[in-house]
């Protein structure tokens, strides 16, 4: 039984299941791209769904956990070795080990390693010494963060909810949970930022009536109400009338409808009727952005069955008459159809960005200014076993360790 579980242990906690585990998602990958072009997302799809390959996955995580209980074991077992608190260390401890013949004498090769300006300690036939810091901090850091990366993409994986939403100007905001508050206002200016030309802005009063406002932007997307708020594309939310000597009643219909970028078509069907009407936002002549200014001015194509009846164009709030026919817009919104993304996993992928820059920025600071450099010298039955560890400056502390070799040789 212990048998087993120390090689379950090895297995996972082997640098080699990583590698291993992602060969065998890269396989499936190549054999699902011969059947489809959206490869990722129909593994994703498969993943979600199957049991085992989320077992598969979850392996990596686990593996970045007990990663970290390795490197703390380490780093505890060489600490108890350099007081002598602990059996021989083994050799994957330290990255040299040389036995040689020599006195059991330590003390003046304790002497030169002080002038060197090693740390010393001696426990009877053993002598332990070592300068700088550990790495292990930023080692910890760097495993956590990919825990917390394949912990996140595990959990976004599994657990991931879209609810896509019309957000328009003046309406209520579409929260999950429902009673969001009212949305203000929704602004589209040029961005002053590096990453985005343009920036987009949902301005939400609070639903209690406090006065407080909420404000959602592309990037970096807001949380609300445990659920990520991603706006997608830009649109408009008008109502249309319509009337036309077939159809002297007039009708009426609210749509919302792909408007953005000017230029672009989107249509709508007049339900109980022969008729289609299809919309596109005009530059005005100015060439002024009119999603930035709010003034719009609709083209506008009316059909009867596949026969164009009318054509023209009118500005939101008016309407246009010819031949008995009355196209008009009263009424015209700013809209943002709008992802509600519940996903946790997003926090521990942030997490993970945090971690490994705190890692890189630690890492570098001690390798370079306070490297971690051990020896450890063992005298048994007229022999001395002696270890050596560097984490930086490495021939440096080589050069130190082989010339205490050397001294501890000529003192026979």
């Amino acid at each position: 039984m212990n048998r087993m579980l120390r090689t379950l242990w090895a297995l996972l906690s082997s640098r080699a299941l990583p590698p291993l585990v992602l060969g065998l998602f890269l396989l499936l990958y190549i054999g699902i791209a011969f059947f489809t072009d959206e490869t990722l997302i129909t593994l994703m799809a498969i993943v979600r769904r199957n049991p085992l390959l989320v077992a598969l996955l979850a392996l990596l995580p686990l593996n970045g956990g007990c990663r970290m209980v390795v490197e703390i074991s380490r780093y505890l077992n060489r600490r108890r070795s350099i007081f002598g608190y602990s059996s021989p260390p083994s050799g994957e401890l330290y990255h040299e080990s040389v036995e040689l013949s020599a006195p059991p004498s330590f003390a003046p090769l304790e002497e030169r390693l002080r002038g060197e300006g090693y740390n010393t300690v001696k426990n009877g036939q053993q002598l332990a010494a070592w300068r700088g810091v550990t790495l292990l901090p930023a080692r910890l850091l760097y495993l956590a963060g990919i825990f917390c990366l394949l912990a996140g993409i595990l959990v976004s994986l599994t657990s991931r909810g879209v609810n896509r939403q019309e957000v328009v100007e003046g309406a209520p905001f579409p929260a999950p949970g429902g009673n969001g508050g009212l949305v203000r206002s929704i602004s589209f200016q040029h961005g002053s930022g590096w990453i985005l030309a343009k920036e987009l802005e949902l301005e939400v009063a609070d639903p209690d009536g406090a006065g407080a406002l909420h404000r959602f932007g592309v990037y970096p997307p807001a949380r609300f109400r445990g659920a990520f708020v991603y706006p997608r594309y830009l649109g408009v939310a008008l109502i249309c009338r319509i009337s036309a000597p077939d159809l002297p009643a007039g009708y009426e219909k609210s749509v919302v409808l792909p408007l953005y970028p000017p230029g672009r078509e989107a249509s709508t069907v007049l339900s109980g009727t022969p008729y289609k009407l299809t919309l596109t936002l005009t530059v005005p002549e100015d060439g002024s952005d009119p999603y930035t200014t709010g003034k719009m001015l609709f083209g506008f194509k009316l059909l009867k069955g596949k026969e164009l009846v009318l054509t023209g164009t009118l500005p939101g709030g008016g309407a246009f008459r010819k031949d008995g026919y009355v196209v008009a817009i009263p009424d015209y919104r700013r809209m943002v159809m709008t992802d509600f993304v519940s996903d946790n996993g997003v926090l521990l992928i942030w997490w993970s960005a945090f971690l490994f820059t705190a890692a890189l920025l630690l890492w570098l600071a001690l390798h370079i200014f306070l490297p971690r450099r051990e020896m450890l010298f063992l005298s048994r039955g007229g022999t001395i076993r002696a270890f050596s560890r560097a984490e930086g400056a490495a021939m440096n502390h080589a050069g130190v360790f082989h010339e205490a070799l050397d001294l501890l040789e000529t003192s026979t």
